[in-house]
């Protein structure tokens, strides 16, 4: 089932990903997440600071977390 990369970029251009629902790329892609963990050491920063801005990393559930 070889597609060409405009029919794949078609494709994800037509796909809902309301609400960052990627589960179309289910066991089509693979990520690895780095070893430093992005929420830990935000986490640790967050705690000590008097304010914080959270400016385009999604709905924030990260760092809410």
């Amino acid at each position: 089932m070889d597609r060409s990369f405009d029919e794949l970029v078609a494709e994800a251009g037509s796909v809902d990903v309301s609400g960052w629902d990627f589960s179309w790329l289910d066991g089509r892609a693979t990520e690895e997440r780095p070893p430093w963990g992005y929420q830990r050491l935000m986490g640790e920063r967050v705690g000590r600071a008097e304010m914080s801005l959270d400016v385009l990393t999604g709905g924030g559930e990260v760092l809410a977390g």
